[in-house]
């Protein structure tokens, strides 16, 4: 600390001392400027004389000179003044005998004959100065260029002026500053010491006391061991009993805790091991995609008890058939997959899958009940359809619901084409939820004729969709797309407000059609409140309720609990009804008997047979025949020539609906074509 009090002090007083020095060579350097403004126009004319000595010492020498210079310097604290030729010879001085010396070897006026002004400190014991002698003085000499009118140098001019006080009060300061320096340092000391030493004391308390704790901590510790070796048998139970807790959480978070197979997530692992050995290439890998058929209606008839029974019993009995590299997991609800590897062919594949169907030929014998099940797989290959789990599993999967929708009970290997279908079914969906949203369904109307009179008797309202992106989609493919997707919902309300406002607006329109039938989906008839929101939509357009009709299949009767009693709200309200496809179903004469229907629609599958044998001319007789038992109305669809017309005339059915009379047309082009064709 005393180094760096020593070091900061002695530079602060050199930098204040070279601060104060350049104020004040400054301050000469201005007086030099003072006489060189005030007096040079005196000392021009002796620069000519330079080089005549006596002449020189004849000018410089008048008292009038003098005086002027006297006079100017009285009142400051210039002491002497010189002035130089550029030959470096005295032409003036206030002390007479330097007059015509020679100072071209001084570096000061070196310095300002080069136009660079001077100034230089010096201590002089002795010095002449106008007037008088003075003793033990601090001089500042400046030397400044004096420049003529075209502003050349002509000549130098030297100031000598007394310093003497500034330099005694910069000293005093200066000294009077290194003193507070020093003195501010020791009291930053002491204050340190003072820390230092309580710090001390601090610490010395400090180790005391962990002298005391450490004592007392060898006690515990020599207790706590004798504890612990008492207690080690005890403790290795408890690390046994979590290692064994540890490998049931492993076994809970790979395996189905149903079925003990392995889950989702182990799957996942084990198959991405296998994909990613260097010899998948070489022994070939295969995935099947085992979806059991219609395990919903176990479920929901026989209760999820049993249903998580049979899914055991399937697990059970796909794993005593299953190799043990092969890999057989679930991945939830009725779907597993099986991981076959180091296959011989591709074949051996689908002969391993044909094994695990023939599986389930056998019933399963589940809370005292014997139950049939069959299943779907699909077959995907490594590489070949996937490099990558998630692709391996996906394409499977599409090759699953390829065999479910070419009739269950199958093994589908996955091809290209099954994607590109696909992808074409989720553009269809996608389109189809944004054209619902877009209002670009709309609904075209096919005649129903009278085919003895001719006149139109009603019509059949259809979903018609032209994308802007796909173009015109036919309903065949894009109403199995909504039914499954969740959309037949929404597509049912939407054709069914159509129509109704459609009605109302030929009725306003002078085109009052008898009736229109509407398809219902079995989620529409799944809807309790469906004869409520059917007399609404009625009231809101003013129609009458026989103006409406509403076809349903028989298939989506017998899907739907309850059907009878929907229906008969429906009938109440007075809307007609008809079955749809008859004779295509699979219901029961005695439940036909039930049907609060008034229609019966002939399939186009049976009308196509007319002129192609007695069988299916026989079938349709019988319909119109128990049309006529019931008595309901038949009405024959996909009419296409006359020759159907006539057969069917003579059968006994005129309600006649086809291409022969007419395709479905927008409604304008219909209320054009009809207007004047209504049977009433």
């Amino acid at each position: 600390m005393g180094i760096a009090t020593g070091l900061m002090a002695g530079y602060l007083r050199h930098y204040s001392g070279e601060q104060l020095l350049q104020l004040e060579k400054s301050r000469a350097a201005s007086l030099a400027q003072i006489f060189e403004n005030s007096l040079w126009s005196d000392f021009r004319p002796l620069i000519p004389l330079a080089n005549k000595p006596a002449k020189l010492q004849q000018a410089a020498r008048q008292a009038k000179l003098r005086d002027a210079v006297v006079e100017l310097m009285r009142g400051t604290d210039v002491i002497k003044l010189k002035v130089y030729a550029l030959n470096g010879l005295t032409l003036f001085s206030t002390d007479a005998e330097q007059i015509g010396e020679d100072e071209s070897d001084n570096g000061g006026y070196r310095s300002a004959a080069a136009n660079v002004p001077a100034s230089e400190l010096a201590h002089s014991h002795s010095i002449d100065a106008f007037e008088r002698t003075l003793t033990e003085r601090d001089i500042i000499s400046t030397y400044v260029p004096v420049h003529a009118p075209d502003g050349k140098v002509e000549g130098v001019l030297e100031v000598y002026l007394d310093a003497t006080p500034f330099v005694s009060s910069s000293s005093r300061r200066l000294m009077w500053l290194t003193l507070a320096i020093c003195a501010l340092m020791g009291v930053l000391f002491i204050a340190q010491m003072l820390v230092v030493l309580h710090a001390g004391r601090i610490i010395a308390r400090q180790a005391l006391a962990l002298e005391d704790a450490n004592r007392d901590l060898d006690q515990r510790v020599a207790e706590r061991t004798q504890a612990l070796e008492n207690a080690n048998q005890q403790l290795e139970g408890e690390i046994s009993e979590r290692r064994r807790a540890e490998d049931r959480l492993d076994r809970l978070a790979h395996h189905d805790p149903l079925t003990s197979l392995p889950n989702r997530l182990l799957f996942h692992k084990r198959l991405q091991q296998a994909l990613d050995r260097p010899e998948i290439g070489e022994r070939g890998l295969a995935l099947l995609y085992i979806d059991l058929d219609r395990f919903k209606d176990v479920n929901d008839t026989m209760g999820h008890y049993v249903g998580d029974q049979l899914l055991m019993a399937v697990a059970a009995r796909l794993s005593a058939h299953v190799r043990p590299q092969d890999l057989l997991a679930r991945l939830g609800g009725d779907e597993f997959v099986c991981v076959l590897d180091q296959l011989d062919s591709r074949d051996t594949a689908g002969i391993v899958a044909e094994k695990l169907l023939s599986l389930f030929n056998q019933p399963f014998a589940v809370h005292d009940n014997d139950l049939y099940l069959s299943a779907s797989i699909g077959i995907s290959f490594a590489l070949g359809d996937g490099a990558d789990v998630d692709t391996l599993v996906r394409n499977a999967d599409i090759a699953m619901y390829q065999a479910k929708s070419t009739g269950r009970n199958r093994c589908q290997p996955y091809t290209p084409e099954l994607s590109a279908a696909a992808e074409a079914r989720v553009a269809i969906e996608r389109q189809l939820r944004q054209a619902l949203d877009n209002h670009e369904i709309e609904v075209h109307y096919q005649p129903k004729v009278d085919s003895a009179s001719g006149a139109l008797i009603g019509a059949e309202a259809l979903a018609r969709w032209n994308s802007p992106m796909l173009g015109s989609v036919p309903p065949a493919r894009f109403i199995p797309i909504a039914e499954e997707c969740g959309l037949i919902l929404p597509l049912g309300e939407l054709v069914l407000e159509k129509t109704c406002r459609q009605l109302a607006q030929w009725r306003q329109q002078g085109f009052s059609i008898p009736s229109v039938s509407v398809n219902l989906s079995v989620k529409q008839l799944e809807h309790d409140d469906l004869p409520q929101r059917i007399q609404a939509l009625l009231d809101r357009h003013g129609l009458a309720p026989g103006q409406l009709e509403l076809e349903i299949t028989e298939s989506v009767i017998m899907a739907v609990d309850d059907a009878i009693v929907t229906l008969a709200a429906l009938r109440k309200l007075g809307v007609r009804l008809s079955i749809d496809d008859f004779g295509t179903g699979y219901s029961s004469l005695a439940y036909l008997r039930q049907l609060p229907v008034q229609v019966l629609k002939i399939d186009r599958s049976f009308i196509m047979g007319i002129g192609a044998g007695k069988d299916g001319e026989a079938i349709i007789r019988t319909i119109i025949a128990l049309a006529a038992s019931l008595g309901l109305d038949p009405v024959a669809e996909g009419v296409e020539t006359q020759a159907q017309v006539d057969f069917l005339r003579q059968a006994g059915c005129t309600a006649i609906q086809g291409f022969h009379y007419g395709r479905p047309q927008p409604p304008q082009r219909f209320m054009a074509d009809w207007h004047d064709k209504i049977g009433i």
